[in-house]
């Protein structure tokens, strides 16, 4: 390995997971079978990577965008016949075999968390760009947890609302800075998503209006929900609205269940068409 290779590199978000206990937790996670073609972001020196190959998998495409790794990693698979490998940036790369992931596994780096969770499980009002049966990210502590707050949480936001409405979300664990080379500045966590079926999602319409009542609530989280629709909606369609969704227009968003919000949506979605 040449010097250049051996070093993580700040600029790129580079924090290699070196911990054995927890590289085999992801791949026991992935629950791994003969069908699955793994997308792997940034395998880094490849260490979960080889833990994925020993699996009986159909095959593994690792995308890094650091090319002092490339040619590293190439001489490392060069015996594997399931592994191909493809230098660039994921945000932005136009993937060889996209239409064959089952599961996408990665360690991302924590200043484009926002953009791959679009990414791959999508956005409210929009058709998925893949069809995954699993995606497993480690991703910074704070992130994951306000993914999985619940109402009343004071984590509890768009975020959580949005991803929960888009696939299943399961945190498996909490991962020490010193997992990793270097150690970065924050706690990670470990979480499973399974992305909804088409036929299991809300109809496009729904979300989004689920989307734009997530935009005018949070945009103003210390505000009550009376004051902030009021701003698109007149003050008997309030009424009327707080009356039929049964909901209690003095609370804030974060106090709002999912299960509240698809019924508000499609209430507003009736006063409008």
């Amino acid at each position: 390995m040449n010097l250049k290779s051996s070093i993580p590199k700040k600029r790129f978000g580079q924090h290699w997971l070196i911990n054995d206990e927890i590289l085999e937790k992801i791949k026991k996670n992935a629950d791994l079978n003969e069908k699955d073609f793994i997308l792997e972001i940034g395998p880094g020196k490849g260490a979960l990577t080889s833990r994925l190959l020993d699996s009986n998998i159909k095959g593994l495409h690792a995308v890094e965008l650091d090319m002092d790794l490339i040619k590293f990693l190439e001489n490392k698979f060069s015996k594997k016949d399931n592994f191909s490998l493809e230098q660039g940036d994921i945000l932005s790369i136009n993937l060889k075999n996209s239409s064959q992931f089952t599961k996408v596994i990665a360690n991302i780096p924590y200043n484009i968390t926002g953009p791959i969770l679009d990414l791959f499980i999508g956005r409210l009002g929009k058709l998925p760009k893949y069809n995954l049966k699993k995606i497993i990210f480690l991703m910074q502590k704070d992130v994951v947890d306000r993914i999985i707050a619940k109402e009343g949480n004071s984590n509890n936001g768009a975020l959580s609302t949005r991803i929960k409405l888009l696939s299943g979300v399961k945190k498996i664990c909490d991962i020490h800075p010193s997992s990793f080379n270097p150690p970065p500045k924050v706690y990670s966590s470990l979480i499973s998503f399974t992305p909804l079926s088409l036929s299991s999602r809300l109809d496009l319409e729904t979300e989004k209006t689920i989307e734009n009542l997530l935009k005018i609530t949070f945009n103003a989280r210390r505000k009550k929900l009376r004051n902030t629709l009021c701003s698109v909606f007149s003050k008997e369609n309030i009424s009327n609205l707080e009356k039929q969704s049964e909901i209690n227009f003095n609370l804030r968003p974060q106090d709002i269940s999912i299960e509240k919000w698809i019924k508000l949506a499609k209430l507003c979605n009736t006063i409008r068409s």
